[in-house]
């Protein structure tokens, strides 16, 4: 990516009544919607921010401060009160 704001998003997912097709979005099955999302030069993390919708903006202002966006990875896993995190979502810029 080169200058700009990188916008993503995601769909979440369910643990509990996942398996419903009559309605247009499954349950959340959770308290609360929470996602831990982080990004990454290698090994290093960069930023980490807890959020609680699915969809992020990566500024060009952070990406600066974070020596530009290309190479970086950016990791999304959503939190669950009852299993803690799940499995990560992973970009490659």
């Amino acid at each position: 990516p080169q200058g700009g704001d990188l916008t993503i998003s995601w769909i979440r997912r369910t643990r509990i009544d996942g398996d419903r097709w009559d309605g247009l979005d499954v349950p959340l099955g959770e308290e609360a919607e929470l996602y831990r999302l982080r990004v990454f030069d290698g090994p290093t993390i960069l930023r980490e921010t807890t959020l609680s919708t699915p969809g992020w903006t990566y500024s060009t202002g952070e990406q600066g401060a974070d020596g530009g966006a290309s190479g970086k990875v950016i990791e999304v896993v959503q939190i669950s009160a009852q299993v803690g995190a799940g499995a990560p979502a992973r970009l490659f810029l």
